[in-house]
């Protein structure tokens, strides 16, 4: 009979492990990269496999069963890529031989790969399916695969495993499997409406652009080599006359050009380029690793698209312009270079407007 005790400090082990991992990651994991948190996630699967196999749950006094593929069932369901879950795999099949290295130890290991091959598979398989009907299939597959696999490839004989010990193991098992599951993703989606909500704190609700907040903590960033210590360019956009669009069309048609410019802005820069709505019609942009003749050449190509492209609004045509004033970070200090590209912003608006003017003394680019 199995050890209702063994059992529950297992799958407890199993779910503390679980919620202490998705705790560090809603709490200081929201802005890491994919790397970082898949390199997480896939050691913190290691570590609850290698957890299980220590807090084993006896069967008799001979047989040790634990839940060690259950991780491998979560690398399946929630993993990006497939190369992670035999990663995942590979990690807890080499912390069983660290319980010693015999026969058992030698079949668990490649039950363990056995179970991830398949688990690689069944994603291919079920990647259509619906996210509930990929649950159910994954887990009572992967279940009943490390049944097989331990009865076949085990130092227990095949028709004891499967007539003595399976009936007890296989049903708690896919039961457990269901409630670690139904937690990931409670945390994951508790996870992701963080991640929403801070999204949208950081976004101009009109453009969907950055706001000026979110400007100022990437601009930090950047200046203070967080991001890389290449020079970055910074580049002020105003639009130009915009009181008299909507003194002329009214505010609902002045929004419409507020969001024209901010999508041409956002389609026509890279995606490493940070853009923001700095308030009201001025825009900024964060250029990073881009030499002054590149940024020059894309900024003018913008601007001239901008000219020669009036927006739309019910029929209506509303010609629009705009100026800009560019600084290059390793020509000014960070304090500096807000009050130069602003400035150089105010030059290009008294030469007339619809131009670009770089933050040097009568420099202007074009």
């Amino acid at each position: 009979m199995m050890n209702i005790k063994e059992f529950v400090i297992n799958a407890s082990v199993l779910m503390a492990i679980i919620t202490m991992g998705g705790l560090v990651y809603k709490q200081f994991l929201v802005n890491a990269g994919p790397r970082l948190k898949n390199s997480l996630l896939a050691a913190m699967l290691v570590f609850s496999g290698w957890a299980s196999m220590f807090f084993g749950i006896h069967l008799d006094d001979h047989v040790i069963f634990d839940l060690r593929f259950v991780p491998i069932i979560i690398a399946v369901l929630f993993m990006w890529k497939k190369e992670l879950i035999l990663l995942a795999g590979l990690g807890i099949g080499l912390a069983r031989l660290s319980f010693g290295i015999n026969e058992a130890a030698l079949s668990g290991f490649w039950t363990v790969m056995a179970v991830s091959a398949v688990g690689v598979i069944l994603r291919t398989v079920f990647s259509n399916l619906a996210p509930v009907k990929q649950v159910i299939w994954t887990v009572l597959a992967l279940n009943s695969v490390n049944v097989l696999f331990i009865a076949f490839l085990g130092v227990i004989p095949a028709r004891t495993y499967l007539v003595e010990i399976t009936p007890i193991a296989l049903p708690t098992s896919i039961l457990l499997s269901f409630l670690i599951v139904w937690m990931i993703n409670d945390l994951r989606r508790e996870f992701l409406s963080k991640q929403h909500l801070l999204e949208s704190a950081r976004r101009d609700p009109l453009t969907k652009l950055y706001n000026r907040g979110a400007f100022m903590a990437y601009f930090q960033q950047f200046s203070t080599g967080k991001r890389g210590k290449k020079p970055f360019v910074l580049v002020f956009i105003d639009i130009d006359h915009f009181k008299q669009v909507n003194d002329t069309y009214g505010h609902i048609v002045g929004d419409c050009v507020l969001k024209a410019v901010s999508g041409r802005l956002l389609n026509n820069v890279r995606s490493v380029d940070i853009v923001a709505r700095y308030g009201g019609e001025e825009f900024v942009i964060i250029l990073p690793d881009c030499a002054k003749k590149n940024a020059l050449a894309a900024i003018e190509r913008i601007r001239e698209m901008v000219a020669s492209q009036p927006v739309a609004v019910n029929n209506v045509q509303v010609p629009v312009t705009f100026s800009a004033g560019l600084a290059i970070s390793d020509e000014f200090t960070p304090e500096q270079l807000l009050k130069e590209a602003d400035h150089a912003l105010y030059k290009a608006k008294q030469a007339g407007r619809n131009r670009i003017v770089c933050a040097k003394p009568t420099a202007v680019c074009s």
